[in-house]
């Protein structure tokens, strides 16, 4: 299956959503490799450890996030490509 390439609307929804994709991504890499010693010494800190498992939630978030944002616009280019486009002259009869 062939598919037509995207109108410069979709276009930009795509360029835009890669941009977007990369910042998420990129925020997910600087969270997920915070260093520990950052957040203090573990003995004085009862928070430390708790500090360490919403770094990690908070990474693998932001990088579902982007991957989320990818399937998103594709689900949404896709789902204009069925959807018929211009005056309804130019539409093929129904009865064929």
């Amino acid at each position: 299956m062939i598919l037509p390439p995207p109108d410069e609307s979709s276009q930009r929804r795509i360029k835009r959503s890669r941009v977007l994709s990369f910042v998420l991504v990129a925020l997910a890499a600087v969270v997920l490799s915070l260093r520990p010693e950052l957040f203090g010494d573990p003995q004085t800190q009862p928070a430390h450890a708790l500090l360490h498992v919403w770094r990690i939630v908070i990474g693998l978030v932001l990088a579902l996030a982007a991957l989320g944002v990818q399937v998103a616009v594709g689900v949404r280019w896709r789902r204009s490509l069925h959807t018929p486009a211009g005056p309804p002259g130019n539409q093929p009869p129904a009865d064929r």
